[in-house]
């Protein structure tokens, strides 16, 4: 919401993507409704022309999200599959069935950001049976927890953390992005070891 309330539009994020995906795997993560109103298959064609290979969308339940994956596949794109802690062995049989690039397994039943926290021993099992899709963990991931997450997955997905130095007014752009790049050196270091 900030960054709309700061006129952040979808040129941003095409202009942002142009300089990012061709050195780096590039994904985007968002609600639905942006690609609602570009229309989808524009959007997607934006992507693929800007290297994009895929896409976290969040408010698109499995449900929901599987009558797009052919479209997403036809412009070279993943549409990544979500897990939780609440999903049973014969949901996660189903959402990961045709996964592909990695599954977003969310931490924890709440919001993000939040600090909760949930054995994940039993899921992560359950999704090791179901698939070899590379499994991610989100949600609380930061230089505190990424140690405790990394256990039995693939890697994290971190948001709320850089997301806390984005908005901090008392940091210059400058000192934004270098608490940004210590944090992502900070946690790669700790998963690491």
């Amino acid at each position: 919401m900030i960054a709309l309330n700061n006129g952040f539009k979808l040129k941003d994020l095409f202009e942002v993507t142009s300089q990012i995906a061709p050195k780096m795997d590039t994904l985007w993560m968002g609600y639905m409704n942006p690609y609602f109103h570009y229309g989808v298959e524009e959007f997607l064609r934006k992507g693929q022309e800007y290297g994009v290979n895929g896409s976290i969308i969040p408010d698109l339940p499995y449900e929901e999200a599987k009558a797009y994956k052919d479209i997403f596949s036809q412009y070279n794109q993943s549409l990544i599959d979500f897990v939780a802690p609440t999903d049973n062995l014969e949901r996660i049989k189903l959402i990961t069935q045709n996964s592909s690039k990695f599954i977003y397994m969310v931490a924890y039943a709440g919001i993000t950001g939040s600090g909760a926290k949930e054995d994940l021993t039993q899921i992560i099992s359950n999704v090791r049976s179901c698939t070899n899709t590379p499994l991610y963990i989100g949600f609380g991931v930061d230089e505190k927890t990424a140690h405790e997450k990394i256990q039995g997955v693939d890697g994290v997905i971190v948001g709320s953390t850089f997301v806390k130095h984005l908005i901090d007014d008392s940091l210059s752009n400058n000192e934004k992005i270098a608490k940004i790049v210590q944090s992502a050196k900070n946690i790669k270091d700790i998963i690491n070891n």
